[in-house]
C-alpha cells in the first residue's frame, strides 16, 4: 500500500526565526535551539552564530523585506526578533488571507516581549506565541478578541475537529457576536466530539445538538454538519457552518476513464445525499490503479490522500455487493466499498469514532463509487445504518 496525493502537513510547523541586530541574534538563537526552527541572521553576524547553529544557519542581507517572500512560501511559522515596526510594514505586501498566511510573530532584542502579528487562529500564531514565551521567559502578547476574553473561537474549533469553516467571510461577524458576549448557538447536528465546547462556557454561548423549540433570540449562529442545507437559525442571524471531514471515496474505473466522469458521478452522489463536497476526507482504490490519471487528477485537485490497497487488503473488509466479475478482472470481489472504509481508516478525523459504508456503490459508465462516514463513537445507529442521510 502507498499514499498518493496528500498535503496534510505534519503535526510539527515548519518554522523560521530571523534577526537583523546582534542583540537580537541571542534571543533568535534560543528560539532555533529550543524550538528547532531555522536560524536566518544578517550576513554582518556571521561570526556571532553560536557554533552548533553555524553548519544550519542562513545569512540574508539584513534588509528582512528581501527575505520575507522566501520565509512566507517555504514555513508556516516565522519569528522576527526586530522592531514591530520594520515587520508591519513589510509583511504588508505579503498577507493575503488568514487561512493561509503563515503565523508571524515579533519579540524584541532583549526577549521581554513575544507579540502574535498575522494569523492567530488559523495560521497557529496565538498558541505558538504562548509556547515560545513559556521556553524562553518572554511575555506573550495576543489581542484577538476571542483569546484575551477566554471564550470560544469557531475557526479554533473546525481545526480542533479537522473541520471545513464556511462561508469565511462570516467569521469575523460571528466572533464579534461572540466577543460582544450576545448569544451564539452552536449547534452539533453531527455530534462530533469537540473537547472546546465541553464544560462550562460564557452565559452567551449556547450549545445543542438538536435544533432548539422555540429558537432562543440569537445574534449568530454556528451548525456542524456535513449537510448542504443546514437549518436556519433565524431571520437576520450571522451563521457559520463547519463541515466536518468525515467521507471516504473508494473508486474503481475502468483503464483510461476520464477526470471528468468521476468528476460527475461524484458530484452526482454527493448532491444526491445533499452532502458538501468539503466533507471528503480522503480517496481509495485498488492499487492496481496507481497511474490510473483521472484518479490521480481527482486526488490532486481536491488536494486530498489517495490511497492504494492490495487485493488481500480489500477482501478483508466485508461489503454488501461483492461481484464475480470484478473478481475475474482485478482478482477481488469488490473496490470501491472497501476502499471506501479503507481510506477513513487510514486516515481518520482527529475523534474517536468507526467508519461505516452509506453509500453502496453505484455507477457511471466506467466508474464505481462507494462512500463511507466516519461517525462519533456513540452515535444513534451509526453501526446498522447503510444510508447515513438522517443522521444529520
Amino acid at each position: 500500500m502507498s499514499q498518493g496525493a496528500s498535503h496534510d502537513r505534519s503535526d510539527a510547523p515548519k518554522l523560521a526565526v530571523a534577526t537583523i541586530t546582534r542583540p537580537g541574534l541571542l534571543v533568535a538563537a534560543r528560539i532555533a535551539q529550543e524550538h528547532h526552527a531555522d536560524l536566518y541572521v544578517s550576513e554582518r553576524y556571521i561570526s556571532h552564530i553560536p557554533e552548533d547553529l553555524k553548519p544550519t544557519a542562513k545569512t540574508f542581507d539584513g534588509v528582512i523585506k528581501n527575505l520575507l517572500p522566501e520565509l512566507f512560501a517555504a514555513y508556516d511559522g516565522i519569528i522576527l526578533i526586530m522592531a514591530l515596526g520594520i515587520v508591519v510594514r513589510s509583511i504588508a505586501r505579503l498577507a493575503e488571507d488568514k487561512t493561509r498566511d503563515p503565523a508571524v510573530l515579533v519579540g524584541d532584542v532583549q526577549g521581554r516581549f513575544l507579540i502574535s502579528v498575522l494569523s492567530g487562529h488559523s495560521g497557529g500564531a496565538n498558541r505558538l506565541t504562548e509556547e515560545i514565551a513559556r521556553t524562553t521567559g518572554a511575555i506573550p502578547v495576543v489581542t484577538t478578541g476571542t483569546d484575551v476574553t477566554q471564550t470560544v473561537a469557531p475557526d479554533l474549533i473546525a481545526k480542533e475537529m479537522g473541520g471545513i469553516l464556511t462561508p469565511h467571510d462570516n467569521l469575523k461577524r460571528v466572533s464579534s457576536a461572540i466577543v460582544d458576549g450576545d448569544p451564539v448557538l452552536f449547534l452539533n447536528l453531527d455530534k462530533v466530539p469537540i473537547p472546546s465546547l465541553e464544560g462550562a462556557k460564557k452565559p452567551n454561548i449556547l450549545i445543542a445538538d438538536t435544533l432548539p423549540e422555540p429558537l432562543p433570540p440569537l445574534r449568530a449562529g454556528v451548525t456542524i454538519t456535513l449537510s448542504t442545507t443546514p437549518p436556519s437559525l433565524g431571520e437576520g442571524v450571522q451563521t457559520l457552518q463547519i463541515v466536518p471531514r468525515c467521507l471516504g471515496v473508494g473508486i474503481g474505473c475502468n483503464r483510461g476513464t476520464s477526470l471528468q466522469e468521476i468528476e460527475d458521478l461524484l458530484s452526482e452522489v454527493m448532491a444526491r445525499e445533499g452532502w458538501h463536497h468539503e466533507a471528503i476526507r480522503a480517496f481509495g482504490t485498488i492499487d492496481l490503479k496507481k497511474d490510473e490519471e483521472g484518479i490521480l487528477q481527482l486526488a490532486a485537485r481536491k488536494g486530498l490522500p489517495l490511497f492504494f490497497f492490495s487485493r488481500s487488503q480489500l477482501e478483508e473488509i466485508q461489503v454488501p455487493n461483492p461481484s464475480g466479475v470484478v473478481k475475474h478482472y482485478v482478482g477481488t470481489p469488490s473496490v470501491a466499498e472497501p476502499s471506501s472504509i479503507l481510506a477513513l481508516k487510514m486516515s481518520p478525523p482527529p475523534w474517536a469514532g468507526t467508519p461505516v459504508l452509506v453509500v453502496e456503490k453505484v455507477k457511471s459508465k466506467n466508474v464505481t463509487l462507494a462512500i463511507a462516514r466516519w461517525f462519533p463513537e456513540n452515535f444513534p445507529n451509526s453501526s446498522s445504518n447503510k444510508n447515513g442521510k438522517n443522521h444529520s
